[in-house]
C-alpha cells in the first residue's frame, strides 16, 4: 500500500476511535425523569424591566417534552408575577414621589380642578332637573327635557376637557401613575388571557425545531444545533434569575441595617425624652414621631416585598435549572446519535479502503494481457465505492420509509443519467417518419454537413463534406450524433435529388448606359442556361409541398436593378445544383462578359461571395 494511503487509513482509524469514545462518553447514564415539583408562587416587585418575562415567553415555545412544558408554564407564571409586582412597585414609587411644581403643571392642575368642579355642579344640576321633570306636569316636561339635554351636553364637554387636561398633565410629568397604569393595562392585554393568567398557548409552538423529524444524520444535526442554542439561553436565564435574587438580597440587607439604625435612634430619642422628665411630648415632636414611624413601616413593607421577590427569583432559577437538566439530557442523546452516525460512516469508509486494498492485492497477480480480469478489477473497485457511498448517504439523509419513494428516486436518477439515450431512442422514430432522413440524404446537423451513411436506434452517422457554398467534397471524417437532436434541436435535410440552392450574381453598369436593354439580354442568357434546372426544381419542390393551401413554387431567374455608385447595380438570382454551383457561375460570367464586350460596355465590377438559399 502506498505511504499516502497508509497515512489516510491511519487518520480514518484514529477518527473512528475518537468518535467511538465520544459516543461512549455521551451514552445515557442518568434518567432525570419525573415531573418537576410544584413551585411556590409569590408576589414580588422589581424595577420596570420585562426582559425576564420576554425570555420566559421565548423559551416556552421550545419546550418539547411534557416535563419541559410543565417547567415552561411555571417559568411563565413566575416571570408574570415578577412583572405584576414590578408595576405595583412602580405605582407605589410614583405615588410617594414629590411631583415637580412648575408653572405649566400648576396651570394644568388648575384646569383639572375647575373641570372637576364644573362636572360636579353639572351632575347635581342634571339630577335636580331629572327630579323636577319626574314631578312636573305634562306641559312642563318638554321644556325640562331640553334643559336636561343641554346640561348633559355641557357635562360631556367638561368631561372631555378633564380628559384632555389629564393627558396634558401626564405629558408634563405631573401624573406618573397614569403612565404606569397604561403600561400595566397594555402588558395584561398583550400577554395574558381572559382570566388574568399568563397565556400558555405559545408553549411548545417551536418544539419541532429541537426534535429530529427523522433518523437521518442531517435531521439529528439540525435538531442538536437548535437544542444547543436553547440550552444556552436557558442557562443564561437561570444565571439572570440568580443574579436578580442576589441583588434583592443585598438590597434587603441594606434596608435591614438602615431600619435597625433608625429604630435605635428613635428608641434613644424616646428614652432621652423620658429621662428629661417630659411627661407629654411637644406637638412638633409628636408629628416627627408619626412621620418617622410611617417611614419605618414603609421600609418594613419594602423588606417584606423584597423577601417575596427573592423567593420568586430563587424559584424561577430552580425552574430553569431543572429545565436545563432535561434539555441537556436531550442534547446529549442527540450528540450520542450523531457520534454513532459519524462512527458508522467512518467504519464504512474504513471498510471501503480495506476492501480496495485487498482487491488490489488479489488482482496484483493478473497478467497485463488478461483484459477481462483487469476489467473485473475496475468494476469491483467501482462497486465497492458505490456501495460505500450509498450506505453513507443513507446514514446522512435517512432511509426512505416508502417503497414508492425509493422507486421514484431510482427512476428519476436513471432518467437523468440516461436522458440522452431515452430521448435519442424516441428521436429515431421521428427520423423514420415522413419528414425524417434516409440513407444518402445530404443533411446539416448542429452545423456539420454531410451525407447520411447510417441511422441507428440511438445514433446517426454522417460522412462529413465541405460547406454547401463550396463544391461539397468529403473530408474523410465520420461524425456520430445521438438521435436526441431530432427532439431537442433541428436539422436541415437537402432531400431533393438535385440538392438545389439559390445563387446570385451582381454587376455594375455605367451611368451613361441604358440598363434595361442589358437586363433583357442577361434575362435571356440566364433563363436559357437555367431553364432545365428550374423546371426540375419546381417539380421536386411541388412534390414536397403538395399539401392543400400551399402556393406553387417558382424557380425562374429574377433580376433587379437599383442605383449604385458610380452607375446601376444589376442583381441576378437563379437556381442551381449545389455540386454544379461554381461551374454554372463560371459559364454565366463568360456569357455576360461576351455580351458587355459586344455592346462596348466596361466589364462588371468584381462580385462578392454569392448568397445561397438552399431548399
Amino acid at each position: 500500500m502506498p505511504i499516502r494511503q497508509r497515512i489516510f487509513l491511519i487518520f480514518v482509524s484514529v477518527l473512528l476511535v475518537l468518535t467511538v469514545m465520544g459516543a461512549f462518553v455521551t451514552r445515557d447514564r442518568v434518567n432525570p425523569g419525573g415531573s418537576p415539583a410544584t413551585v411556590k408562587q409569590g408576589h414580588a416587585a422589581s424595577p420596570v424591566n420585562l426582559q425576564q418575562f420576554q425570555n420566559a415567553q421565548s423559551l416556552a415555545s421550545f419546550a418539547a417534552t411534557p416535563d419541559e412544558q410543565d417547567l415552561a408554564r411555571n417559568a411563565l407564571r413566575q416571570a408574570d408575577h415578577e412583572v405584576d409586582f414590578e408595576y405595583t412597585a412602580a405605582l407605589a414609587e410614583a405615588a410617594s414621589q414629590t411631583l415637580p411644581s412648575t408653572p405649566e403643571i400648576k396651570a394644568i392642575q388648575q384646569r383639572i380642578s375647575v373641570a372637576q368642579q364644573r362636572i360636579s355642579d353639572l351632575n347635581a344640576e342634571v339630577a335636580r332637573l331629572t327630579n323636577q321633570q319626574a314631578a312636573a306636569k305634562e306641559s312642563q316636561k318638554a321644556a325640562l327635557g331640553d334643559q336636561i339635554d343641554l346640561a348633559k351636553a355641557r357635562l360631556e364637554l367638561n368631561q372631555d376637557e378633564l380628559a384632555d387636561a389629564n393627558g396634558d398633565l401626564e405629558r408634563a410629568g405631573g401624573d406618573p401613575q397614569s403612565r404606569i397604569q397604561r403600561l400595566v393595562d397594555a402588558h395584561k392585554a398583550a400577554s395574558q388571557n381572559g382570566s388574568g393568567q399568563p397565556g400558555f398557548g405559545a408553549v411548545g409552538n417551536q418544539a419541532s425545531s429541537t426534535v429530529p423529524q427523522s433518523r437521518s444524520f442531517l435531521a439529528n444535526a439540525r435538531a442538536w444545533y437548535a437544542l444547543h442554542s436553547v440550552v444556552k439561553r436557558i442557562r443564561q436565564a437561570e444565571q439572570e434569575a440568580t443574579a436578580e435574587a442576589a441583588a434583592f438580597s443585598k438590597q434587603h440587607d441594606a434596608l435591614e441595617d438602615q431600619l435597625e439604625e433608625r429604630q435605635s435612634k428613635q428608641a434613644k430619642k424616646i428614652d432621652d425624652a423620658r429621662s428629661g422628665g417630659n411627661a407629654a411630648p411637644a406637638p412638633g415632636d409628636t408629628t416627627d414621631a408619626i412621620s418617622t414611624y410611617k417611614s419605618l413601616t414603609a421600609m418594613q413593607r419594602r423588606m417584606s416585598s423584597l423577601d417575596t421577590r427573592i423567593r420568586n427569583e430563587e424559584d424561577l432559577s430552580g425552574t430553569y435549572k431543572q429545565w436545563v437538566v432535561l434539555a441537556s439530557t436531550r442534547e446529549r442523546d442527540l450528540m450520542h446519535g450523531l457520534l454513532l452516525a459519524i462512527a458508522a460512516m467512518l467504519a464504512i469508509g474504513l471498510a471501503v479502503l480495506l476492501t480496495t486494498y485487498f482487491l488490489e492485492r488479489m488482482f496484483a497477480r493478473v497478467e497485463p494481457d488478461q483484459q477481462r480480469l483487469l476489467t473485473l478489477r475496475s468494476v469491483a473497485h467501482i462497486l465497492t465505492r458505490v456501495v460505500g457511498a450509498i450506505l453513507i448517504l443513507l446514514i446522512i439523509f435517512g432511509i426512505p420509509t416508502q417503497l414508492a419513494t425509493v422507486l421514484a428516486l431510482a427512476g428519476a436518477g436513471l432518467t437523468v443519467a440516461m436522458k440522452d439515450f431515452i430521448v435519442g431512442f424516441f428521436g429515431w422514430f421521428i427520423l423514420m417518419g415522413k419528414n425524417g432522413i434516409r440513407h444518402g440524404d445530404w443533411v446539416e446537423i448542429n452545423g456539420v454537413s454531410g451525407e447520411v451513411v447510417e441511422i441507428g436506434l440511438f445514433h446517426t452517422v454522417l460522412l462529413e463534406t465541405g460547406n454547401w457554398n463550396d463544391a461539397g467534397h468529403p473530408t474523410g471524417r465520420r461524425v456520430t450524433f445521438v438521435n436526441s437532436y431530432a427532439v431537442e434541436g433541428h436539422y436541415f435535410n437537402f432531400s431533393t435529388s438535385g440538392q438545389w440552392l439559390w445563387d446570385e450574381l451582381q454587376l455594375v453598369v455605367p451611368l451613361d448606359q441604358d440598363p434595361y436593354p442589358i437586363v433583357e439580354e442577361i434575362q435571356k442568357i440566364v433563363a436559357k442556361e437555367t431553364e432545365a434546372n428550374a423546371k426540375l426544381a419546381e417539380q421536386e419542390w411541388g412534390s414536397l409541398g403538395n399539401e392543400r393551401g400551399v402556393r406553387p413554387f417558382s424557380a425562374g431567374p429574377a433580376i433587379s436593378v437599383r442605383p449604385a455608385n458610380p452607375g446601376f447595380e444589376i442583381s441576378v438570382r437563379y437556381v442551381t445544383r449545389a455540386n454544379e454551383r461554381h461551374q454554372q457561375r463560371g459559364k454565366l460570367y463568360h456569357d455576360i462578359v461576351e455580351l458587355l464586350r459586344r455592346k462596348n460596355i466596361p466589364e462588371p465590377a468584381a462580385t462578392g461571395p454569392a448568397t445561397a438559399v438552399v431548399s
